[in-house]
Formats: C-alpha cells, sequence, structure tokens
C-alpha cells in the first residue's frame, strides 16, 4: 500500500478537517456540560453519558467522512462519485469555516468559564466556610522543618494557638487538640483524616527557621478532594520577645482568610499571650501531653513541669491552671490525702483566676475542687463555664458527664459523653466514655468495637483496660475470671493503678481465693490508703473475707468524721449497711446517710430522686432494726414507686436487667421473700447478673437467716458451681503466668 496515496486520499476526502471540526466540537460540549450541569443540579452521570456518546461518535464521523461526500444533488457514497465531479474542495473551505467558527466559541467559553464560573465557584467555596453552622476544621500539628528540628515547642504552640481560637467561633466545629496531634509526624492521607476526624476542612502548615529568620507556611484544604481553598507564607524575624506576636498575628490572619464571625473589637484578642518565656511555655506544653494518658506518673511529672513554668514566669495563669488540674488527678489516681489535694487545688486555681479571670481551665478546677467537697450544683457551675469559656478543652465533658452521674442525672451524663467524644474522636478519654455509652444502651457490639479501637490506636491508656474488666463481671456477662485477667492487666502495665486493686479483691474474693483478695488488700492498704478506693473496699473486704471490721471504723468512719466530708459512694453506703447489721451499731452511721440527704428522713417523702435510690433502700432496713418503722414503711413506698418508674428511663424499658434488680430489691424490703426468689433466679438465669446475686444472697445468709430458705440454698450452689469454674480459669491462668502460689488454694 502507497501511505502517501492514502494520505493524499484522506486530505482529498476532508476526513482530517472532519476529525479537527469533531475533536473541537466534542471538546466544547463536553467542557459546557461538566460546567453547567452542576449549577443546573443534573445527575454527574449525565456528564459521564455526554462523554461516552462524543467518544463513541468520533471514529464514527471519521467512517461517514471516508465513505460518504456531500454532493450538489445530496449525500453519495464516495465510490459512486467520479473524482472529475468531486466537490471535496468546496467542502473543505465550508469545514475550514466551521473550524475556524467552533474554535472562535471554545475561546470565548473558555474566558466566560474563566470569569464567571470561576467567580461562582470561589463564592460557593466562600460560602462553605462562611456557613459556621456546619464548618468544620482539624488543625494539624505543624511541622517543624528547622534545619536542627529545634523548633518544635513554636509550631506546637502555633497548633494550638489556632485550635483554642477556632474552637471559641460560635458554631464552628473543631476536631480536640489530642484527635488531632495523633496525626503528628503522620503523613497520613487528608481524606482519611477527614473521615477520621469528622470534618470537612484541614488547616496544615510548616514552621522553618533559619538564623534568626522563620518561615511559617499555612494552607487551608478540603479533606474530601484535597483541593487547597487558600494558603499564605509568613516571614519573620524571631527573636525570644515577639513569638507569641507572630503566632497571634497568623491566628488572626487564619481566622479572617475562614470568613468565620469574630467578636466585638473591645473582646476581638485571641488567648491572652500565655508567657513571654520560651523556656517555661515549653515545660507548660510538656505538661499538657502528660495528663493525657491518666498514668499517676506522668501526672507527677506534669505537676513537676508546670512548676519549673511557673517559677521561670509566675505570672503563666495557664500553668497555673494546669498545675490545679494535675493536683485533682493525682489525688484521683494517686494516694494523696483529701485535705492536701483540695489544698493544691483551690491554691492554684485562685492564683490562675487572680491571673486571667476567663481561664477555662481554671474554672474546671474549681469545679473539681467543689465536687471533691460533695458540692455538685456549684461544681456543674464551673464546669459549664469551662465549657462555655473553651469548648475545646476536652476533660470538661468527661467531669460534667461523671457529675451528671453523680445527680442520678443518666440521659444527660451520656450525652455529654457523646459531645466529648464527636469533638475529640481519638482522645483515649472520650473513647473510653463512648465505650461506657454503648454499655448504657446494651450495644454490646458497639461497645466492644470501641475497646478494640482505643486499644489499638491509645495502647498505653490504662484506663481501657481496667473498664473492661469491670464490665466483664456484671450482667450480662457475669465474668468474675475475665475480669480478674483484665485487673491483673493493668496492674502490670501500670502499678500505679490504684482503682484495679480494689477489683481484685473484689474479684478474688467472690472467687473465693481468699489469701489472693488479702495480698491484694495489703497492697493496696500500704500503699494507697488514702485513695478513694481503699476506702471504697475496707468494708466489703472485711466484710466477705476477714469476718470482722478491724478496719472500716477507723479507716472509713473516722475519715468522713476527720474531714467533715458527707459521703456519695453508694458503695461506702453498702457498706456502712452491713457494719450495722453485722455489730448492731445502727446509730453510727445513721448520720452519715442524714448528711448525705436529709429529706430520707422526711414524713413527707414521697418521691426519690435517681441518685438518692440506693441509699434509700439500706436506709429502710436499718431503721426497721431501730424501731423506726414509720419511716422504714415511707421509704419502702418511695423505694417501689422509684423501681416501677425506673422502666421509664432504663434503655430497655421493663425488659431492662435494671428494672428487674430494681423490683427485687422492691420486693426483699417489702419482705415478698417468693417473689424475691423467683426475680434472683431470673437475674442469675437469663441475666448472669452474677455479682447481684452473689451480694443479694450473702446478705439473705448473714443477716436474715430464717428466710434463707431451700429454694435459696439451691440458688446458692448453682452460683457456687458456676464461681468455682471461673475459680479454676483463674487459678490456671496465674499457673501460666508463672504467678501461682500453691498456698493460694486453701479455701475457707
Amino acid at each position: 500500500m502507497d501511505f502517501r496515496n492514502l494520505i493524499a486520499e484522506l486530505k482529498r476526502r476532508n476526513v482530517f478537517r472532519v476529525a479537527t471540526a469533531y475533536a473541537i466540537a466534542g471538546w466544547l460540549i463536553i467542557q459546557i456540560c461538566a460546567t453547567t450541569f452542576p449549577f443546573l443540579n443534573l445527575p454527574e452521570w449525565l456528564i459521564t453519558a455526554v462523554i461516552v456518546f462524543v467518544l463513541i461518535g468520533f471514529p464514527l464521523s471519521l467512517i461517514f467522512a471516508w465513505a460518504f461526500e456531500l454532493t450538489p444533488e445530496g449525500l453519495k457514497k464516495s465510490q459512486e462519485v467520479d473524482i472529475t465531479e468531486s466537490v471535496t474542495s468546496r467542502t473543505g473551505k465550508k469545514l475550514n469555516a466551521i473550524i475556524i467558527t467552533v474554535l472562535s466559541m471554545a475561546v470565548i467559553f473558555l474566558l466566560v468559564e474563566r470569569v464567571f464560573f470561576a467567580e461562582a465557584a470561589f463564592i460557593e467555596n466562600q460560602a462553605d466556610l462562611g456557613d459556621i453552622e456546619t464548618a468544620s476544621i482539624a488543625v494539624l500539628p505543624f511541622v517543624d522543618m528547622s534545619a536542627r528540628q529545634d523548633q518544635e515547642y513554636f509550631s506546637d504552640g502555633l497548633s494550638e494557638e489556632l485550635l483554642n481560637a477556632l474552637a471559641k467561633v460560635e458554631d464552628m466545629k473543631v476536631a480536640g487538640r489530642t484527635s488531632s496531634f495523633k496525626f503528628k509526624g503522620k503523613n497520613e492521607n487528608l481524606k482519611l483524616i477527614g473521615n477520621e476526624l469528622n470534618v470537612a476542612h484541614i488547616l496544615e502548615g510548616s514552621v522553618r527557621k533559619s538564623g534568626n529568620r522563620i518561615r511559617i507556611t499555612a494552607q487551608l484544604i478540603k479533606a474530601d478532594d484535597g483541593f487547597h481553598l487558600w494558603s499564605e507564607t509568613f516571614d519573620r524575624e524571631l527573636s525570644a520577645t515577639n513569638i507569641f506576636e507572630i503566632q497571634e498575628e497568623i491566628s488572626r490572619t487564619v481566622l479572617k482568610e475562614l470568613k468565620v464571625r469574630l467578636l466585638d473589637e473591645d473582646e476581638a484578642e485571641l488567648d491572652n499571650v500565655p508567657t513571654q518565656d520560651i523556656e517555661a511555655y515549653q515545660a507548660y506544653l510538656k505538661g499538657n501531653q502528660l495528663l493525657v494518658n491518666r498514668n499517676y506518673d506522668e501526672i507527677v511529672a506534669a505537676i513537676d513541669l508546670y512548676k519549673t513554668a511557673i517559677r521561670i514566669d509566675p505570672s503563666f495563669a495557664a500553668a497555673h491552671a494546669n498545675l490545679a488540674i494535675a493536683y485533682n488527678q493525682q489525688g484521683y489516681y494517686g494516694n494523696i490525702p483529701l485535705d492536701e489535694m483540695q489544698k493544691n487545688i483551690k491554691e492554684s486555681a485562685d492564683q490562675a483566676m487572680i491571673l486571667n479571670k476567663e481561664s477555662a481551665e481554671a474554672y474546671a478546677a474549681l469545679g473539681a475542687f467543689h465536687e471533691n467537697d460533695s458540692n455538685f450544683e456549684q461544681a456543674l457551675e464551673y464546669y459549664l463555664k469551662s465549657n462555655e469559656l473553651n469548648p475545646n478543652l476536652i476533660d470538661t465533658y468527661n467531669w460534667i458527664g461523671n457529675l451528671y452521674q453523680q445527680l442520678g442525672q443518666f440521659e444527660k451524663q451520656m450525652e455529654w459523653y457523646k459531645k466529648g467524644f464527636e469533638k475529640d474522636p481519638l482522645n483515649p478519654l472520650t473513647i473510653y466514655n463512648r465505650t461506657r455509652v454503648s454499655l448504657w444502651n446494651r450495644d454490646y457490639e458497639e461497645m466492644n468495637r470501641f475497646f478494640e479501637k482505643n486499644i489499638r490506636i491509645n495502647p498505653d491508656f490504662i484506663p481501657t483496660y481496667y473498664l473492661k474488666g469491670n464490665i466483664a463481671s456484671g450482667a450480662p456477662f457475669g465474668r468474675f475470671d475475665e475480669a480478674f485477667i483484665n485487673h491483673y492487666k493493668t496492674i502490670n502495665l501500670d502499678p500505679n493503678f490504684p482503682r484495679a486493686y480494689s477489683f481484685l479483691i473484689y474479684e478474688t474474693t467472690a472467687l473465693n481465693l481468699k489469701p489472693l483478695a488479702t495480698q491484694y488488700f495489703n497492697t493496696l492498704r500500704t500503699g494507697y490508703n488514702q485513695s478513694f478506693e481503699y476506702r471504697g473496699i475496707v468494708g466489703f473486704y472485711e466484710h466477705y473475707t476477714a469476718g470482722k471490721y478491724d478496719r472500716f471504723e477507723e479507716d472509713v468512719l473516722r475519715y468522713f468524721d476527720s474531714t467533715n466530708t458527707a459521703p456519695n459512694d453508694g458503695t461506702v453506703f453498702g457498706d456502712m449497711y452491713d457494719f450495722a447489721m453485722q455489730t448492731g451499731n445502727f446509730n453510727r452511721v445513721l448520720p452519715y446517710f442524714k448528711q448525705h440527704d436529709p429529706n430520707l428522713f422526711s414524713d413527707t417523702l414521697k418521691t426519690l430522686p435517681r441518685r438518692n435510690a440506693n441509699q434509700a433502700y439500706l436506709l429502710a432496713e436499718l431503721l426497721k432494726r431501730t424501731g423506726d418503722t414509720e419511716q422504714s414503711n415511707i421509704l419502702v413506698t418511695a423505694f417501689c414507686d422509684y423501681a416501677e418508674r425506673s422502666k421509664e428511663w432504663l434503655p430497655q424499658n421493663q425488659e431492662d436487667v435494671g428494672y428487674l434488680s430494681n423490683q427485687s430489691s422492691c420486693s426483699f424490703i417489702k419482705g415478698d421473700y417468693d417473689k424475691y426468689y423467683v426475680q434472683l433466679e431470673e437475674l442469675f438465669n437469663n441475666h448472669r447478673d452474677l455479682p447481684g446475686v452473689y451480694i443479694s444472697l450473702w446478705d439473705l445468709k448473714n443477716n436474715f437467716s430464717e428466710q434463707y430458705t431451700d429454694d435459696f440454698k439451691n440458688l446458692q450452689k448453682k452460683l457456687d458451681a458456676e464461681l468455682n469454674i471461673q475459680r479454676n480459669n483463674v487459678i490456671r491462668f496465674l499457673k501460666e503466668e508463672g504467678e501461682w502460689n500453691e498456698e493460694w488454694e486453701v479455701r475457707n
């Protein structure tokens, strides 16, 4: 084949001109559709369909140009037209005109598209940013790209300044610090980060220092497609005195570019410059990070760092405030006397308030101070004020939720836990509390997913293992052996976690491993006798294991007397009940019930608040034993009314294990033991509420022996058989760990 003749024939038949005209026209059609269809709200698949049709039509047009010719008599096959009669030259001129026309239209379209549609897209993007009702953003830690890698304090501080500034903008959703900082040093896909943090925008940047010059680059990116909405570079002279001015300048610029609504001019300051000393600032930032994992040694280290920051700069308000919070955590997780802890919290929080009356951390610390003093209403006021001042102070969501639990307002408790998780979804504490929400909702599959997530991404957060153990022993699992294994792992990961020891005492007692329970008790008493965990387990240990009360009155009752503190823990009231029932010294404990809530002694009491239901149930029997049957009957009626009402707010209503447990308690204090037995049996067989059945049968056997009938004895045998299986599982586990002592085999 002579290719020169073929090419000449293709030219003569205008195939090249048709290809050019079709390509330009097809491109123009596709561009017009791609640009206008979204504005017309037409489905995206229509654009795809247009592209497919245009592509299919291209080879067809070439075939058509080769096979047919347009003559004065109409369309004819090319082979039927004599070459001397062909008019392809005139057709070519027409095609040239068409090509020029289409090219002109393409140029006009490009101008319109670049001016009109680009402006519309810009407005749309700005609308996205300005729509603060739906705006959401995560501030990733700025990357220190300095040659010496010595500007991390500046890059982290800048990220925190931006994060805190954005968090104060009304209706702006800002991912929490802990979640954002999870991606520090990782080159994760931005879409993945957006999905993980549930935000639409990412703010990231870098810091590079060279000599006395520092270059900060910030850029705002759409998380779903990686599109850069805005970026800017700042070159500044850096000195020890202007570092925070630079941070504030950049924060203001970013806020302006995000088009969010700022405060009035006289209130438009961002966070006040925290300190003028870089060394103090570094110590403060390190201290903040050490408080995240709730590890006692790290809490102590954080306290030292805050003290260092304050020694360098005594006017550093944020360091004073966070020192107060650290003191509270030290008392909560450690072995600090209450009066010493409270003194430390108050002094540091008050100093922070003197220096900065708008310190969210100081308000949070004062909330903890009042909560420790059982002044719950005042504590809630301070916590809510703290949250209002800084919605990104994630700990407040936890503390507010915990306080609502104290108040018996469980729906609000779960609401605040969920808010905290939505704000900071990778924070170990918010995942911990979100797990508790799933437990409350009886969604155990979801609960396990959150457990797995927290262990995977926050393996150093010890409370996760502790909570896993707590849940394993209760309904609907009833696995003391699994609970023991989780709490055993907890103290191996962190020996300074006293709460795990208290549960190990509880589990080994129930599993009839009393020598091991005594070992754990001695460890707790020796190392943590000032902790609330110790005070919360002394009565149980002495009642169920030792059979006598050597330490309870000395270490618990006299503690409340000396500190003038009102007990509020239901566990301690249960211990007081056991103490009075075993010793007959009812007058020793009744004043604590009255101190907790005088209304329980009112002859007009009709409705019990949720927070006092457990105390009313116990008090009813104690008053009956003292001969005050009238007040006892008032409490019985009020408690049984509460038990019936509980189906209205429990997750599974009257099918909920909590409802059945409340009903069984009502039957017990009413003296309906036949019904009580049926309910206990159902709790054991259908709900695996082994802890509840264990304590109920123990109480019946030791304090109401005349009612301990054969039915209850048979139920006890079933319970003992189940616990014996679990006991053997624990022994096998300890042997595999090389931690078993044959002396522990002794049964009592």
